[in-house]
């Protein structure tokens, strides 16, 4: 019995392994999904700052709720584009990454889904970033 605990254990992780960082064959200009993943990137960068954001408000009291659920319904929509998927065996690991499935979209229509979330959480990093300034901090008390 312990046997086989450890081995379905083992093939949860090599699965899990094998499913974050296979390459799969992407159909589309693959000019268009670099585009695509350079706002995804910046969109990541956004994010993890935001991260930052978060913790100075925690510390502080601040209530924020209204911007977590945004920021919540962002993180449950924001996806990976094809061809550019994270590895957790990168030298360089984000704090923050995506896991959401990919959604069956054409390369233009990952371009546009891209621009529209980095298009929401530079929104967001705004309305976050304003809420830190220590004015604002005071008020939100």
């Amino acid at each position: 019995m312990k046997n086989l605990y450890h081995l379905l254990l083992f093939s949860f992780v090599i699965s899990f392994a094998l499913s974050c960082s296979g390459k799969k064959e992407v159909e589309g200009d693959p000019k268009i999904y670099a585009e695509a993943n350079g706002y995804l990137q910046k969109s990541l960068d956004l994010r993890e700052e935001i991260t930052g954001f978060e913790k100075q408000l925690k510390e502080s009291g601040s209530d924020y709720s209204e911007l977590k659920e945004e920021l919540k319904t962002w993180d449950k929509d924001i996806i990976e584009v094809p061809g550019f998927e994270h590895s957790h065996d990168d030298e360089h690991q984000r704090a923050y990454h995506v896991h959401n499935p990919m959604k069956p979209f054409k390369d233009t229509e990952h371009l546009d889904y891209q621009k529209v979330m980095h298009a929401e959480i530079a929104q967001l990093h705004e309305k976050f970033k304003r809420l830190t300034l220590p004015e604002v901090m005071e008020e939100n008390k």
